[in-house]
């Protein structure tokens, strides 16, 4: 006879989940937000803005905000109900890119040239174990935003011409000239061909001056990279191409799946961080977040954290795009973008409440043997699409200011109160 069925009790039982399902994350770009130190401001750089990448009357550019100010603020942090810090990265940029009125600066921070060190505008290394240390005897957690899709822009094209250019028609040769495709090593293994600066459809070329702008060096060898010109963040090209021109990491190379693991797994070992949230995740292949996110797991529970917990922003609203970059991807969780545009359509745009109800009809999708929906990350607004109020007053140009508070009030509720751990975009 078949087991009796699980009584009511059972089946109300809290659901199994460890401890990042209940985290309120306090998301803050360190440029923006605190003045700690204002002899950081240029970064240790001199001249014009330009060259320091400091101009406080141009939004384009750094503020002056750091980590000690951060810091000095983390009671105000903590009195807002926070329990996690999410910081936009910290480790050092480009201080400026782009020519003429294009100009402008790596405050945001994702323009990486040396991932072993805090960005001097935002301090020392020191600054960042001192402010890991207030913050965790606050009960506050610490999470990095960390990057493996691209690293600054160094690299030039020869041809001066940046169309990207496809596998297809212009495939990956070897050394010897011989096509080959790279995804058939994207798994890791041995065996990757050997290749030299003819084996890609554009030419790498690195500035003299320039030679040596990264760290580790192994990111100066410009086959470490795809070169096959810009995105046009569609088909093939979401994951080759060049965002915006930004170095566009070769991750199918296992040179690159290691050294990626190295660089962070040193921050793991250095500093006392909680978890990281992981930039342009749909931009780097499938294969290469299975081997990172399965070896930073590892190396973490090895010095004693369990609960290492990394997300991911996958930006998209369709769950079915989302979601296997933690079943296939091993990552915890992706940033919510699901919830935030079925939370933006009933709470901002009248619409009606199946979009939420599909979107938390799909949470099976998360589950995994270490994973699942509670952990998803919510959020309404963020740095790269804009604030809750923003959508609200767009949504509802005639409302009054008691009708748009009413809007932002359910949205918010609808975040706090259901499954997953919140954002607050600073404020």
């Amino acid at each position: 006879t078949p087991p009796a069925p699980p009584s009511d009790a059972k089946l109300a039982a809290e659901p199994a989940r460890h401890d990042d399902t209940r985290e309120q994350f306090y998301f803050v770009m360190p440029d923006r937000f605190a003045n700690g130190d204002t002899s950081n401001d240029r970064g240790g750089l001199t001249g014009s803005r330009l060259a320091t990448g400091y101009d406080p009357t141009d939004k384009g550019f750094y503020q002056g905000g750091d980590l000690k100010g951060l810091t000095d603020k983390l009671d105000y942090i903590k009195g807002l109900g926070t329990t996690a810090i999410w910081m936009a990265p910290i480790f050092k940029n480009q201080p400026v890119q782009g020519e003429g009125s294009n100009a402008s600066a790596g405050y945001h921070g994702y323009w990486i040239t040396d991932f072993t060190q805090v960005d001097p505008h935002f301090g020392t290394n020191k600054d960042l174990a001192t402010l890991i240390s207030k913050a965790h005897a606050k009960g506050m957690k610490v999470f990095f935003d960390v990057i493996t899709n691209h690293t600054a822009d160094v690299v030039d094209y020869e041809q001066k011409s940046y169309d990207y250019l496809s596998k297809g028609a212009f495939p990956y040769l070897t050394k010897d000239g011989k096509p080959f495709d790279d995804a058939d090593y994207a798994a890791g293994g041995a065996g990757f061909p050997s290749v030299g600066a003819g084996s890609f459809p554009r030419t790498p070329v690195v500035p003299a001056a320039k030679k040596n702008a990264k760290v580790p060096s192994w990111l100066n060898d410009p086959t470490m990279y795809h070169n096959r010109g810009d995105s046009t963040y569609a088909g093939e090209s979401t994951t080759y191409g060049d965002f915006s021109g930004l170095d566009d990491l070769w991750t199918e190379r296992p040179e690159v799946v290691s050294g990626m693991e190295k660089i962070y797994e040193k921050w793991v070992r250095d500093f006392g961080v909680d978890g990281f949230r992981i930039d342009t995740v749909k931009h780097v292949d499938m294969e290469f977040w299975t081997q990172w996110a399965t070896a930073l797991d590892a190396y973490a529970a090895g010095r004693g954290r369990k609960n290492f917990f990394m997300f991911g922003e996958v930006y998209s609203a369709d769950t079915s795009i989302t979601s296997p970059y933690v079943t296939q991807g091993r990552l915890d969780a992706t940033l919510d973008f699901p919830f935030q545009d079925a939370a933006r359509s009933y709470a901002s745009q009248g619409g009606s409440a199946k979009k939420l109800a599909s979107v938390f009809g799909d949470d099976y999708k998360y589950t995994t043997d270490k994973a699942n929906a509670y952990e998803q990350v919510t959020f309404l607004g963020n740095h790269d699409m804009g604030r809750i109020g923003y959508f609200l007053n767009q949504d509802n140009p005639k409302a009054t200011d008691a009708e748009l508070v009413k809007k932002d009030e359910l949205a918010n509720e609808l975040m706090f109160l259901s499954r997953g751990n919140p954002v607050v975009y600073y404020g």
